[in-house]
């Protein structure tokens, strides 16, 4: 019987390696035990110019598709949309390189969604309101988190059924609904999609805008955190959809960026447990800051949440179009690339890497994840 860590590091290696088929030699780097690919390679495959180096700054675009971002960041932005990376771009040897993990579970589901193996374009969507009862969430001067919620995802609710869609939701009133319930809920209903609806808050009451989460990838830190902990090695129901998770999210989180006009703070990865738990598609989305005084004034009007149910409404249909490849009735998408390259996906078997180091991942992984389990108490 395999351990622990080999099996979870050979899950690891399959990840990577099945994103496999005709496509270019890529050139495999090892830095700090991990594989990465210059952006030359990405630039070749997505068939994007450039790439143009500006010190540790990078760009690629083409056909108005592009993807930016800076060396030393986890930062990056595709078809101008924020992106916070599994690992941090990195500059070596005259070349910025990005993580492998990145460019399979971030680049390729998001510039190629149709390209996703057995995704299902949803008819059945479940709205999570976040908070409830006695967990009234985040609070502001103008109101509290839990009605507003509430609020949108009953707009959104008869904006997807017009629309042919069949809706459930985790709850319909004022009443607390643990999170472990909500995520048992979802998994009623194979081939849905799952969009929980929650608004910020922060301690200063400085922050402002929308940000989307997506479940982080096993083997990737949460949030923003820049170190492993060992939780990270665990394999949860909702990693089954890495790449239906990310692609919604992008759907959703464009949608909200051109109806709600809020800073944009980023698509993010956590371990929240309705996006953990959950064996359909499914995100977490943030609709603003309670106390900031621009967010909280919006929030509390009945448009600014009325357009927040649009977003959710075009938010669906575009991700449902980029998977069938089909034209969604809006204007065309900014963040959503319908999959029209059927070349195949990218070939990230470990090969000779310029630095002459054949990379070898399952040691890498396992080295560090027994470095791990030693630390631990």
């Amino acid at each position: 019987m395999k351990s622990p860590v080999r099996a979870w590091a050979a899950s690891l290696a399959v990840l990577l390696l099945a994103l496999s088929g005709e496509a270019q030699a890529w050139n495999v780097v090892m830095h700090e035990g991990r594989r990465h690919v210059p952006v030359e390679d990405v630039s070749k495959f997505y068939r994007l110019s450039g790439p143009v180096l500006n010190g540790p700054a990078f760009s690629l675009s083409a056909g108005g598709r592009s993807i930016r971002g800076r060396a030393g960041t986890r930062e990056i932005h595709i078809n101008n949309v924020k992106y916070i990376l599994c690992f941090p771009a990195v500059q070596k040897g005259g070349s910025i390189l990005l993580s492998a993990m990145d460019v399979t579970k971030i680049i390729e589901p998001v510039l190629r969604p149709g390209q996703i193996k057995n995704a299902t374009p949803p008819r059945l969507v479940i709205l999570d309101a976040g908070h409830g009862g006695h967990d009234s969430g985040a609070k502001g001067q103008r109101g509290i988190e839990k009605e507003a919620a509430l609020d949108v995802v009953m707009r959104a609710k008869r904006l997807l059924e017009k629309n042919g869609y069949t809706v459930r939701l985790t709850r319909s009133s004022d009443v607390f609904i643990p999170l472990e319930k909500r995520a048992a809920f979802a998994n009623r209903f194979p081939g849905s999609l799952f969009v929980s609806v929650h608004f910020n808050k922060s301690s200063s009451g400085a922050a402002s805008g929308i940000e989307t989460f997506a479940l982080a990838p096993r083997g990737v830190p949460s949030m923003d955190e820049e170190n492993f902990s060992y939780s990270d090695l665990k394999l949860h129901p909702g990693h089954a959809q890495d790449p239906e998770n990310i692609a919604l999210a992008t759907a959703l989180h464009s949608a909200m960026l051109r109806n709600l006009r809020l800073p944009d703070r980023g698509i993010k990865r956590a371990r929240f447990v309705v996006i953990r738990d959950i064996r359909v598609p499914g995100v977490l989305l943030e609709g603003g800051f309670m106390n900031h005084p621009v967010d909280g004034r919006l929030i509390a009007s009945p448009a600014y949440r009325d357009s927040f149910a649009r977003a959710i409404l075009e938010g669906v249909n575009r991700y449902r179009s980029a998977l069938t490849g089909q034209a969604a009735a809006e204007p065309p998408p900014s963040a959503v690339a319908s999959g029209t390259d059927r070349s195949s996906v990218p070939d990230l078997k470990a090969r000779l890497s310029v630095s002459g180091v054949k990379p070898t991942l399952g040691e890498a992984v396992e080295r560090t994840a027994e470095q791990w389990k030693a630390q631990k108490p």
